[in-house]
């Protein structure tokens, strides 16, 4: 999300979509390179939440629990295998920012979710305010 000033009653937020970095593909000067940062906010944060979620599991659960533990578990391995993918790296698409409706929004919905409180650093913010003048304003 870019919109610096959001409000909760603002129905829209401006984003720069993201992408990990693919072998076989030639980046040109739109994007910024945000390296592995978001991979190991990811995995440090997907290992905190998967040791949290095993201290809650009790050995003798009720059917209705045992869905929850396997729903959670699925959860845990597609999010593995999402952030597995960043492990090269993470590109900004400054050439595709655009602006969403905040319903389209599904994660995170609480400060439970993984992707809760997942914020890149002051640095590359930076790079990418520095990237987007030079090529939206000069």
């Amino acid at each position: 999300m870019i919109s610096k000033h959001d409000k909760p009653s603002f129905g829209t937020l401006n984003v720069i979509p993201l992408t990990s970095i693919k072998e076989d593909k030639t980046y040109f000067n739109d994007t910024v390179n945000l390296g592995s940062e978001l991979y190991d906010l990811l995995y440090s944060k997907l290992k905190k939440h998967i040791s949290k979620s095993s201290l809650y599991t009790p050995l003798n659960t009720s059917f209705y629990q045992n869905n929850l533990v396997s729903e959670n578990s699925k959860m845990i391995l597609k999010l593995q295998h999402e952030i597995n993918k960043m492990k090269k790296g993470s590109i900004a698409l400054l050439n595709q920012i655009t602006t969403i409706s905040k319903q389209r929004i599904f994660n995170p919905k609480s400060s439970n979710d993984l992707l809760s409180g997942i914020h890149i650093s002051n640095s590359s913010l930076n790079l990418i305010d520095t990237k987007l003048i030079e090529l939206f304003t000069k």
